[in-house]
């Protein structure tokens, strides 16, 4: 399969100059150049998780894919495959940015029409429309074959070690 470059907002075109505090990308990364284009290519990811940084990869469909059939979790899961084949499974994590939720709690009636640089933030991948659909993540992982320690990883364990490494243990 043929990969584009992998969103980014806002990042410099060259990989960060290492830092006391890694970069983590929080949001935003795709694998396929889809509107609008603010992408991570290969070098940046590597340049990524040279730092130490965990790059995240985003759920809205609209980063996904630009046809509405391959807006899947099949798809986000390719995504996820291609930053671990770059850049190493301890650098992948997700960020699902479940806005739907706060969206429909707290914005006024009057401001409905939230949509961020085309991408309408109320659509959802079938099945992951809120974090009551993440084991749909988990199992397409597994059905792809991953090892358990590496869906694990990435499902969380690799955002809370570079939390843990650059924010230190609770006292």
């Amino acid at each position: 399969m043929s990969h584009g470059p992998v969103p980014s907002v806002g990042l410099p075109s060259a990989p960060p100059p290492p830092l006391h505090v890694r970069a983590r990308r929080p949001r935003s990364v795709r694998v396929r150049r889809t509107p609008p284009t603010n992408n991570l290519d290969d070098e940046q990811i590597r340049g990524i998780a040279a730092t130490g940084g965990v790059i995240c990869v985003n759920f809205f469909p609209g980063f996904l894919a630009a046809d509405l059939a391959e807006r899947t979790v099949a798809r986000m899961a390719d995504h996820i495959e291609h930053v671990a084949s770059v850049a190493g499974t301890a650098h992948v994590g997700l960020g699902p940015d479940f806005v739907r939720e706060v969206i429909s709690e707290v914005t006024p009636p009057c401001c409905e029409d939230c949509g961020i640089e085309g991408i309408d933030p109320l659509e959802a991948l079938p099945g992951l429309e809120g974090p009551a659909g993440l084991p749909v993540v988990t199992a397409e992982l597994i059905r792809r074959g991953h090892p358990e320690k590496d869906v694990e990883a990435v499902l969380g364990g690799n955002a809370h070690q570079l939390f843990r490494a650059e924010l230190g243990r609770p006292r």
